[in-house]
């Protein structure tokens, strides 16, 4: 079961595959889906230090598809409960949304342990506020890297597969009108790699965000990005920081509209 790209996994226990957390993100099951235990939980964060719990079970259900009208008896039942400022339960949501006891000791229990190991605490034994921040954003760091690396090995063949025709072209092209500005502009942005280590990230760009329109989520390869977030982050990895990503997108935007505009021109006269 899957959460928005909007929060990442902070803590989750070593369950033993197929765990919970490795089903199907449909949460909807024809049968009864093979899983070495049928509950889980982890601690999740956002950008904001928003910390939350989810709680996930596998229950016998009967839920409908809208789309298909298939229905479904097994599904992954999911609660989120709330995380106080210093990542302590909220008793009162845990409660009420996993009434069994035996289940809600075992997660006190394994979260307490956690939160022990991970809030840092000042000289009078209160949560050092400024350390738990950079924690989390280190935490946060961690968790995009991961993702990250995990888009780089699933779309690098389509990727690569295209750049040494894309790159051909281009120096035998587009190139020759710009090459005493292309390079000096990516420096004068701050950029520290070689011109020909440029080239190839502005053409991994391109193959990247390369669809065709209005569907502009459909990869090359024929397979889909979940969302525009998705195809960002993919960017961001192969480009190798966010920084970086957003340097070589600023130094396309002024290298290549003023060519193509003087190329449209060209093509009018």
């Amino acid at each position: 079961m899957t959460i928005s790209d909007a929060w990442f996994v902070l803590y989750q226990l070593k369950y033993k595959t197929p765990s919970i957390f490795d089903l199907h993100e449909s949460g909807k099951f024809k049968t009864r889906p093979s899983v070495t235990k049928d509950y889980g939980f982890r601690i999740i964060v956002n950008e904001e230090f928003q910390v939350k719990m989810q709680f996930v079970q596998l229950m016998e259900g009967d839920v409908v598809d809208e789309a298909t009208g298939i229905r479904y008896p097994h599904v992954n039942k999911g609660i989120f409960i709330h995380l106080m400022e210093n990542l302590v339960l909220n008793k009162e949501e845990l409660t009420a949304g996993v009434p069994d006891d035996d289940i809600r000791d075992e997660i006190v229990s394994a979260h307490k342990e956690w939160c022990d190991a991970y809030v840092p605490l000042n000289r009078d034994n209160d949560v050092d506020r400024s350390q738990l921040a950079k924690k989390l954003t280190s935490s946060i760091n961690e968790a995009k890297e991961i993702i990250r690396k995990e888009l780089v090995r699933k779309n690098n063949p389509w990727i690569q597969a295209a750049l040494p025709r894309l790159i051909h072209d281009f120096n035998h092209g587009l190139y020759q009108r710009m090459s005493d500005k292309l390079y000096p502009e990516y420096m004068a942005k701050g950029g520290d790699d070689t011109e020909k280590d440029l080239i190839r990230k502005i053409h991994t760009f391109y193959r990247i965000y390369e669809c065709e329109k209005p569907d502009v989520l459909l990869k090359p390869d024929g397979s889909k990005w979940k969302n525009e977030d998705e195809i960002w982050n993919c960017w961001t990895a192969f480009a190798g920081s966010e920084p970086e990503a957003k340097r070589i997108c600023s130094t396309i935007e002024t290298t290549f509209r003023p060519v193509l505009e003087e190329l449209s021109k060209e093509l009018k006269l």
